[in-house]
C-alpha cells in the first residue's frame, strides 16, 4: 500500500472527530450557560457548580484536542494529494512554525497515523468523560431535595 494512499484513509479517519467535537460543543455550551444561570437559583449547590465547571473543562480539553486531530486530517489529506509523498518538506515547514520538534523529523508514514490516532482517541476519550460527567451532574441534581 502506498503512502498517499495510508494518509488518505488516515485523513478519512481522523475527520470522524468533527462530529464528536460538534457533540461536545453542544454539552459545553449547555454547561456553561447553567454556569451562568445556577448563581440565581433559590439554592444554587456548589457541588454542581463544580461538577459542570468539570463539565465544562473537559469540553475545552475535547475542543483542543479536536483541533489537534482536524490540523492532523488536514496535513495528511494535503500530503496525500500531492504528486509525491514528500515528508521532508513538511517536517521543514512545521519544524520552522516550531510545531514539530527536531526529534520528530524523518519519520515513516505509520509512527505518524499512529500519533494521531492516538490523539483521536484522546479526543473520543475527554467527550466520554465530559457525558459522564454531566450524567452526574444531572443525578446530582435530581438527588436535591
Amino acid at each position: 500500500m502506498s503512502d498517499a494512499i495510508l494518509l488518505a484513509s488516515a485523513a478519512a479517519l481522523l475527520d470522524q472527530g468533527r462530529g464528536v467535537d460538534r457533540l461536545s460543543r453542544a454539552v459545553t455550551a449547555a454547561a456553561l450557560i447553567i454556569l451562568l444561570v445556577l448563581p440565581f437559583a433559590a439554592r444554587p449547590s456548589w457541588h454542581l457548580a463544580a461538577g459542570i465547571a468539570l463539565v465544562a473543562l473537559a469540553g475545552l480539553i475535547e475542543a483542543y484536542l479536536a483541533i489537534r486531530v482536524g490540523f492532523d486530517a488536514a496535513l495528511f489529506r494535503q500530503i496525500a494529494s500531492g504528486p509525491t509523498v514528500d515528508f521532508a518538506a513538511m517536517d521543514a515547514a512545521l519544524n520552522r512554525l516550531g510545531l514539530l520538534p527536531a526529534g520528530k523529523l524523518g519519520r515513516p508514514a505509520q509512527p505518524r497515523i499512529a500519533g494521531a490516532r492516538r490523539l483521536l482517541a484522546l479526543q473520543v476519550s475527554a467527550f466520554a468523560v465530559q457525558v459522564l460527567l454531566a450524567f452526574g451532574c444531572g443525578g446530582l441534581a435530581l438527588a436535591r431535595p
